[in-house]
C-alpha cells in the first residue's frame, strides 16, 4: 500500500529541470566573439578557424573582420560572402564586403549599390525626453535685437576666440539696399574673445573688409589643420531678380586686410551651396545645396578635402538625412555624429542628431528640449573634447530675432538591471559592443548626446558564489563555484569623463528549462525517492528509480543532476536539515560510485523550508520529552487520567515529545498551559506550522528531488 501511494505522490510532485544544452561549436564562437570583442584577435582566429566550414552566418560578421584588422581582405571576403549573398545580410555587411574587394570595381559597385538601397536597421525606437534638468542655456551677453547664430571657436595665436554671423541694423541695411537693389538682410562674420569659464564672449568686432563686404557672411567653419576659415558668403553681383546667390569660400586667417576670400570648386552656378562644417578627422567638407539630383528643396553633402585646396565630387548623404523638406545648418562631430537642422510641417527648424553606421548610412533622432522648441533650433556647434556646446534659436525668451546660446556637456549617466542566464559548470561569456547590453541604449534613448563621448563599465562589487571578470567596454566573463546556488550577482557602475552612474545590478541566474521541454522518454525517468520516518537509507523500493537515473547519466556524459532533499516537519529545524543532507549524501555516494566521477551530481539539503500540505500554524502544549517510547507512553496514561488529549510525537532517534493538547491561537494554548500548571505539571508552548497534516502529506515530504541542470 505504501509503494503505491508513493508512486502516486512521485507523479505529482516530480520536479525535473534541465539548463540549456550548448552545442560545442556554439562555445567555441561565443570565445571568439569575446576575443573580437576584446581586440584579441589572434585568439579570435584561432577560435573561429577550429568551427571551420560550419561556422553559421551570423559569425561570418565577426569572423571576417578579424582577417580583414589583419590585412588579409581576400580572406575576408571569403568569408563574408556567404553571408552577403543571404536575406540575413544588413547594410554594413555589404559595405564591408565591398571594401574588401579591391581588385574587381564591378562587383564593389554593386555592392555598395546593395547597401544604399537597403533600408537601415533599426535598433530601438528612440523617444524624445526632456533633459532640461541636466543641461542650463545660457544666452550669450553679445545677443542684440537682431540675429546671431552659426557660432563656433577657433583658437588663434594661443587665444580662444568665438566666431559668428550677425545680421546687420536696419540703419545700415536701409541706405545699402538702395544702393544694391535687394531687400535682403545683410550679415556679417563677427570675432568675440571667449571665455571658457563663464562660457561668454566679450568685445565683439566685426572682421575686416578684406572678409565682409556689403553682401552676406556666414556661417563659417574652422579648419585648424590648414588655418583656413570656410564660409558661406555671397555672390558679389545681383540678378536681375534682387536674388543674391550664396557660396561656399575659403579665407585664409592671417594679417594681410586685403585678402579675398575664394570661392571653391564645389559651388554650381544658380544653386546655393552653403553652411559649411570640416570634419578634420576624415578631411571632408560638409554643406547643403539645393543642387539638382537631390531629394527636394536642401540637402545635406559631403566632399572630399584634397590637395592644393581642391575638393572631391560632391555626395548626397542619402534619404537617411535627407527628404522633400530643408536640411541645413550641418555640424560633425568625430566624423561619426552629425547635428543638423530640418524644416518641419509647421516651417520652423527641428533638430536632428544622426549616428553614422557606416559610409553615408545613419540612425536619426530628435533632439531633446531643452534643445529643441517649437520655434527655430539650429547651427549646433561642440566643442572638440565635449566641455560644452552652442547653438541658435528664436524662442521666445530670447533677446532677439535669432540668439546664440552656450551650455556644459553635463550629460545624464544611469543604467539600467541586466540578466543573464549562466550554466553552473561553464564560463557565462557575455561579449557585445559598448558596455552591458542595456545601458548603452537606456542613455541614448534619455539623452542622445551620450552616445558621442566614452563609456566604461566599473565594478563596485563583485559576486558572491564565483569568479567574475569585468572588462572596461562591459564585456564579461563568470564562472560560478558554487552550483547549489541559483543566483549570484555583481554590481557596477558605468564611468565617464563626466562621473558614474548610479549602482547598476546584474542578476545572474542559472538557466533551467520546465519539465515540459524535456524530451518525452525523459519525463518518467526522473522520480522522486521518498524515505521513512527519521530515516535516510535508500530503501528497496526505489532503488529502480535511482538506477534510471545511473543508467542515464551514462549514456550522456555530459549530463550533470542536482537534488533537492526535504524532511517532514516534526522534529526541530536543526534536526530535520542535518536529515536531508544525510538523504542528500545517500543518493550523491550512491550515483558517484556507480559513474566514477563525483563531479557530475551534487546537492542541496532543505529541510523543513518548503513543507507542501497543510500548513496552518498550530501551537502544541508540550508537557515533557523522554529517551524512550516506554517513558512516553507511561506519562502519556497520567495526562490523559487528568483530561488532556495527549499524543506522542518521535522527533529524533532518541527524543520522544508528550504533546497534552494543541490550540489554533496563542491565546488559547495560554490557557490550555495555565490549566496544566494548576495541576501540577511544567511544559511549553511550541508553534507548529504543519500540525494537521496526516501521514501522507508528511510522507510527501520526505523525499529527493531530481534536477537536471545540463545535457
Amino acid at each position: 500500500m505504501m509503494k503505491t501511494k508513493l508512486v502516486i505522490f512521485g507523479l505529482l510532485t516530480c520536479q525535473v529541470i534541465m539548463s540549456q544544452n550548448i552545442p560545442k561549436n556554439d562555445r567555441i564562437l561565443e570565445w571568439a566573439d569575446y576575443y573580437f570583442m576584446n581586440q584579441d584577435y589572434d585568439k579570435a582566429l584561432s577560435h573561429y578557424l577550429k568551427v571551420g566550414e560550419s561556422i553559421p552566418l551570423g559569425s561570418r560578421r565577426n569572423f571576417s573582420s578579424v582577417y580583414a584588422q589583419m590585412g588579409q581582405v581576400n580572406k575576408a571576403a571569403q568569408i563574408l560572402r556567404p553571408l552577403v549573398d543571404s536575406d540575413s545580410a544588413i547594410v554594413k555587411d555589404y559595405y564591408n564586403f565591398a571594401s574588401y574587394l579591391t581588385n574587381n570595381d564591378k562587383l564593389r559597385d554593386e555592392y555598395r549599390r546593395k547597401a544604399i538601397r537597403l533600408p537601415i536597421e533599426k535598433s530601438s525606437q528612440i523617444r524624445k525626453e526632456s533633459v532640461t534638468d541636466y543641461y542650463e542655456l545660457l544666452p550669450l551677453s553679445l545677443n542684440t535685437e537682431y540675429s546671431e547664430f552659426g557660432a563656433h571657436i577657433i583658437n588663434k595665436n594661443n587665444a580662444n576666440l568665438l566666431v559668428y554671423s550677425k545680421q546687420q541694423s536696419k540703419e545700415y541695411t536701409k541706405g545699402l539696399n538702395k544702393r544694391i537693389l535687394s531687400n535682403n538682410p545683410i550679415y556679417n562674420l563677427y570675432l568675440a574673445d571667449w571665455d571658457s569659464i563663464t562660457l561668454q564672449g566679450q568685445s565683439p568686432k566685426a572682421f575686416g573688409l578684406g572678409l565682409n563686404s556689403v553682401f552676406q557672411e556666414g556661417p563659417s567653419s574652422w579648419d585648424a589643420s590648414k588655418e583656413v576659415l570656410y564660409l558661406t558668403r555671397s555672390a558679389q553681383t545681383i540678378r536681375k531678380q534682387k536674388i543674391i546667390q550664396l557660396d561656399l569660400y575659403s579665407w585664409t586667417f592671417n594679417d594681410d586686410k586685403k585678402q579675398i576670400p575664394q570661392p571653391l570648386s564645389i559651388n554650381v552656378e544658380g544653386y546655393a551651396t552653403i553652411h559649411p562644417t570640416v570634419s578634420p578627422k576624415d578631411q571632408r567638407i560638409y554643406f547643403a545645396s539645393d543642387r539638382p539630383g537631390g531629394y527636394g528643396g536642401m540637402d545635406l553633402y559631403y566632399a572630399d578635402i584634397l590637395d592644393n585646396e581642391t575638393f572631391g565630387l560632391a555626395v548626397n548623404l542619402g534619404p537617411d538625412i535627407n527628404s522633400s523638406e530643408d536640411e541645413i545648418f550641418p555640424f560633425v562631430h568625430q566624423t561619426d555624429y552629425l547635428f543638423f537642422s530640418q524644416k518641419t510641417n509647421d516651417g520652423s527648424l527641428s533638430p536632428r542628431m544622426a549616428i553614422n553606421t557606416v559610409d553615408i548610412r545613419w540612425h536619426v533622432m530628435e533632439l531633446p528640449s531643452p534643445f529643441d522648441s517649437d520655434l527655430d533650433d539650429f547651427s549646433f556647434w561642440f566643442d572638440p573634447e565635449l566641455e560644452f556646446g552652442m547653438f541658435s534659436s528664436n524662442r521666445n525668451t530670447g533677446r532677439g530675432e535669432d540668439d546664440l546660446y552656450a551650455f556644459k556637456f553635463t550629460p545624464k549617466m544611469t543604467g539600467v538591471e541586466d540578466s543573464y542566464s549562466y550554466n553552473p559548470i561553464d564560463t557565462l561569456i557575455v561579449s557585445q559592443e559598448g558596455i552591458l547590453k542595456n545601458d548603452n541604449l537606456e542613455m541614448i534613448t534619455n539623452d542622445p548626446l551620450t552616445a558621442m563621448f566614452s563609456k566604461e563599465a566599473v565594478l563596485v562589487e563583485n559576486v558572491h558564489h564565483g569568479k567574475l571578470k569585468l572588462n572596461s567596454n562591459g564585456s564579461f566573463l563568470y564562472k560560478n563555484e558554487a552550483p547549489t546556488k541559483i543566483k549570484d550577482s555583481f554590481y557596477y557602475a558605468v564611468k565617464s569623463k563626466y562621473g558614474k552612474s548610479p549602482i547598476i545590478k546584474v542578476i545572474l541566474e542559472r538557466s533551467e528549462v520546465a519539465i515540459e521541454e524535456l524530451p518525452q522518454e525523459m519525463k518518467k525517468t526522473f522520480l522522486p525517492i521518498f524515505y521513512e520516518f527519521g530515516k535516510s537509507n535508500l530503501l528497496v523500493d526505489f532503488r529502480d528509480r535511482v538506477e534510471a537515473v545511473i543508467t542515464a547519466m551514462k549514456a550522456q556524459p555530459e549530463m550533470i543532476v542536482e537534488l533537492s532533499s526535504y524532511s517532514d516537519c516534526r522534529g526541530s529545524k536543526d534536526y530535520n536539515l542535518k536529515l536531508s543532507q544525510q538523504r542528500n549524501k545517500t543518493i550523491i555516494d550512491y550515483v558517484s560510485d556507480r559513474i566514477g566521477d563525483k563531479e557530475r551530481i551534487f546537492g542541496k539539503a532543505y529541510g523543513e523550508s518548503t513543507i507542501e500540505g497543510n500548513n496552518t500554524l498550530d501551537y502544541l502544549i508540550i508537557a515533557g520529552s523522554f529517551p524512550n517510547m516506554k517513558d512516553a507512553l507511561n506519562q502519556k496514561k497520567v495526562f490523559e487520567g487528568l483530561g488532556f488529549d495527549v499524543e506522542i510525537s518521535k522527533v529524533a532517534e532518541n527524543k520522544f515529545r508528550v504533546i497534552v493538547d494543541q490550540a489554533n491561537t496563542l491565546g488559547e494554548a495560554q490557557e490550555i498551559l495555565s490549566d496544566l500548571k494548576e495541576k501540577g505539571y511544567k511544559g511549553w508552548i511550541n508553534q507548529c506550522n504543519c500540525c494537521k497534516m496526516n501521514e501522507e502529506e508528511h510522507l510527501l515530504n520526505r523525499r529527493t528531488d531530481f534536477k537536471i541542470i545540463r545535457l
